[in-house]
């Protein structure tokens, strides 16, 4: 086993960072948490102190995670990957239902949600795979594997009615663009696909083939001399009817009608403002109270009347933008998008490509989760549920989260004693 040298090659500045975004989520959800306008004793019963309490576990079980050996992740990323899938299997059978979604397991009296762990367990196989010198994505059998490894859990999180958590493992998408798997018109095709299968909620699917259909015969005639542009066209435009037709099953079977209504109502704000659309009408009335520079700590009324549901969690932000104001929501985006932009940094300064590619993971999941939070704060994206890493209370979302940062530290820590594969 290679000496530990973590502490002497520890990217001090992403720590700094972790700590800022940790300490800022805190303050966020003491306040959204603090029913009056001054400060309290902090109890471990409530959230705020329970949070502490998750922090200082995460932590521990961190630095624990440190005295393991680098190869340790490379080596046993397939039997990681298989207990957390057995895991999501156990949530089907013996989980606890919580706002509407079966995502939860109780053990020992604590509540553990196994689909955030899952996906670090999928992010370090999934780069495990493409790291391998062989594994090359022309050929279908590796392009199957992969594809399998991250749509187990995703379909074994969509069956616990939670499509939020199951729609971010997408963010692996972004893995493969940057490491060159996939083209940048295929990247361009996928998110064309998913903006049709938005569009197909609000648009009749006869009215909605139509138009695919006139789009691509005006295609077709701009590229009536080139037969190869013309067959990519007509692939296009058979992969987006599948789409509309899919919709519908997944509409009547998969996602529930009330993620439909969420969607509905970004595109639509006004179709039900005192059901659906309460949570991010109350919400963007929060932020946009702040004003510039906000109206104080523990002064927010949107905060401290509880008008903002479940606004300890999916809308953290909120409390962020009545309470520190455009200026204060500026500064907390500046300081997470540096976080980010490290992260990545870091990631493309790595000698080894197991390294550099679960580094690629790790921004990939945290850039999601960040900008989907905030969108549906804003009203610009559905709401779907997921927390914003780092900020948002909940166990298992501060831990799984803190193990997918500090392994990547300590891949990092030993970029110096390892050579690229």
């Amino acid at each position: 086993m290679r000496k530990n040298n973590f502490v002497s090659n520890v990217d001090l500045i992403l720590v700094i960072l972790y700590f800022l975004i940790l300490g800022f989520g805190w303050i966020a959800l003491y306040s959204a948490e603090t029913s009056q306008n001054s400060f309290q004793l902090i109890s471990l019963n409530t959230r705020p102190g329970k949070q502490i309490i998750w922090i200082v576990v995460s932590i521990i079980i961190v630095i624990i995670l440190q005295f393991l050996d680098y190869r340790f992740y490379l080596n046993f990323a397939l039997p990681i990957y298989i207990l957390s899938i057995i895991f999501l299997l156990t949530v089907l059978f013996f989980g606890v239902s919580v706002a509407g979604s079966k995502s939860w397991v109780e053990l020992f009296g604590l509540r553990i949600q196994p689909s955030e762990f899952a996906k670090f367990s999928t992010a370090l196989l999934f780069t495990q795979l493409l790291s391998i010198r062989k594994f090359n994505l022309l050929h279908f059998k590796n392009v199957f594997i992969i594809f399998f490894v991250v749509i187990s859990p995703f379909l074994l999180i969509l069956l616990q009615g939670d499509f939020g958590t199951a729609l971010i493992f997408s963010s692996f998408i972004i893995v493969l663009y940057r490491d060159g798997g996939i083209s940048t018109r295929l990247l361009v095709i996928l998110i064309g696909l998913f903006t049709v299968f938005i569009l197909g909620i609000t648009i009749n699917s006869i009215t909605l083939t139509v138009i695919i259909i006139l789009i691509s015969l005006f295609g077709i005639g701009l590229s009536i001399t080139n037969q190869k542009q013309i067959i990519n066209i007509i692939i296009i435009a058979v992969c987006a009817l599948f789409v509309i037709r899919g919709e519908k099953f997944l509409l009547n079977n998969v996602i529930k009608s009330h993620h439909k209504e969420r969607i509905i109502s970004v595109l639509n704000p006004n179709t039900d403002p005192l059901g659906v659309g309460w949570s991010v009408n109350q919400s963007k009335i929060a932020i946009g109270s702040g004003g510039a520079f906000g109206n104080g700590y523990l002064q927010g009324t949107q905060t401290r009347f509880n008008f903002v549901p479940k606004q300890s969690t999916d809308f953290i932000f909120s409390v962020i933008g009545e309470e520190f104001g455009f200026m204060g929501s500026v500064f907390f985006i500046i300081l997470y998008s540096f976080f980010l932009i490290r992260i990545l940094i870091v990631a493309e300064t790595q000698k080894d490509k197991f390294a550099m590619l679960y580094g690629y993971s790790v921004f990939s999941l945290f850039f999601v989760h960040y900008s989907l939070n905030i969108a549906m704060s804003m009203g610009l994206f559905p709401v779907i549920g997921i927390p914003l890493p780092f900020v948002s209370y909940g166990g298992s979302s501060i831990i799984s989260f803190s193990i997918l940062f500090f392994v990547f530290l300590k891949f990092n820590s030993y970029q110096t004693n390892i050579l690229r594969r």
